[in-house]
């Protein structure tokens, strides 16, 4: 924020000078409760986002038309790490985006892309939300796109589970007929996720329960920037429940 500096009197003799302005408060955010005088202490401080389109950003118009605005969207991801770090002041948060517009979840690149990604970011906790590409390109054969999309995310589970790395499942967000060509087969889909996710012992994050379809914006499948705060928010509060830990020495 930048101070506003005071106008200088009007009329003869000398003034004193205005002295600068404080910077007025910022107004908490409010996807997660403020921090407290004594901030709490996240037990993960590093966080890989992985995904599609929806993990990188790609956002859709709303219904009714919005103003123009002088910013461009941003990722769950991005407004993800602006949440945490606003709460844990006392810490370095970063949350990283290895989103991929148009991907497909059941493909050899997406494994091969994940195993990269997790080399690279070293994560505390991986958040693993993907498969919309999988149904939209099913056709008739969308039963055995479910079986193959929730597998290939299974193999990714097992591999961060393997190098120590906890994952957090995310059920799918709904999408909007007609426009949305899956919306009827969402629901399945994330049925099988949450199978899948009990069986692997990851740590679910029910999205599709959370996410309310007038969040969709106008292409029925991509959220608008509203939508991705909301997502946001959604994983915010998970990863609080789950990690969040009293600073040493002071009671709960």
């Amino acid at each position: 924020m930048l101070a506003a500096l005071g106008a200088a009197a009007c009329g003869g003799g000398a003034t004193s000078p205005t002295p600068i302005g404080q910077p007025p408060t910022p107004i908490p955010d409010p996807a997660l409760p403020g921090p407290p005088l004594s901030p709490p202490v996240l037990g993960v401080t590093r966080v890989l986002a992985f995904g599609d389109s929806m993990t990188a950003g790609t956002t859709s118009p709303p219904l009714a038309a919005a103003a123009l605005t002088a910013g461009l969207p941003q990722s769950y991801p991005f407004k993800l790490q602006t949440t945490l770090g606003a709460r844990y002041t006392g810490q370095a948060i970063a949350v990283l985006n290895a989103g991929n517009p148009g991907e497909q979840a059941a493909t050899p690149s997406a494994l091969s892309r994940f195993g990269d990604a997790l080399s690279e970011a070293k994560p505390d906790l991986v958040l693993l939300m993907e498969g919309a590409n999988d149904l939209n390109n099913a056709g008739a054969m969308v039963n055995a796109a479910i079986t193959a999309a929730v597998s290939s995310l299974e193999e990714m589970v097992k591999e961060a589970s393997r190098r120590g790395m906890p994952v957090m499942v995310g059920t799918l967000p709904p999408q909007r007929a007609p426009k949305g060509t899956s919306a009827e087969v969402v629901a399945r889909f994330n049925d099988a996720v949450k199978v899948m996710a009990a069986k692997k012992g990851a740590i679910l994050v029910d999205v599709s329960a959370l996410f309310p379809e007038s969040l969709i914006g106008q292409d029925g499948l991509h959220p608008t920037e509203a939508g991705y705060q909301r997502l946001a928010e959604i994983y915010g509060e998970a990863v609080r429940t789950r990690y969040e830990r009293t600073p040493a020495g002071l009671t709960p």
